[in-house]
């Protein structure tokens, strides 16, 4: 099955990091528009992501999934479907040197023309995202393309 992985390392605290990813406020100041995501106390809850006039094509994207894990400083796990199917995204939050190494994770492609289009375009948009949210952490700078 095709997957993804990516690292960085953000030369600020896990707690930083965590907070940016697990709230709507987070995404959405370096990351996404009008996202919103409810964690529930034991952990799961639900995310709804949201793009306005994204990329080149100015296109608007929306998608839901489950939260299925935000443990505090450590890791924050949801599902989308940015293809056929399901896919989970992991992010797992390592103390590293001054900061945080960030793994990024998503499975659950399949070999599918619609899969594999949509894991080529999440592992080349994840790896943008990853410096976007580096970038934003470590400067305070928010790049939003206005086209």
């Amino acid at each position: 099955m095709p997957f993804i992985n990516h690292k960085t390392y953000i030369k600020v605290p896990l707690e930083v990091v965590y907070k940016t990813i697990s709230t709507s406020h987070g995404w959405n100041a370096w990351f996404t528009d009008d996202t919103s995501l409810e964690i529930s106390p034991d952990g799961t809850g639900e995310i709804r992501l949201r793009w306005k006039n994204f990329g080149c094509e100015n296109v608007n994207i929306e998608d839901r999934g489950k939260i299925l894990e935000a443990t505090p400083n450590k890791k924050f796990v949801f599902q989308w479907s940015p293809g056929e199917q399901n896919t989970t995204v992991t992010f797992t939050l390592e103390p590293y040197k001054d900061g945080t190494l960030v793994v990024l994770d998503e499975t659950g492609y399949t070999y599918s023309e619609k899969d594999v289009k949509a894991c080529i375009s999440c592992a080349v948009g994840w790896g943008e995202a990853l410096t976007l949210l580096k970038i934003y952490l470590e400067h305070g700078i928010v790049y939003k393309q206005d086209l």
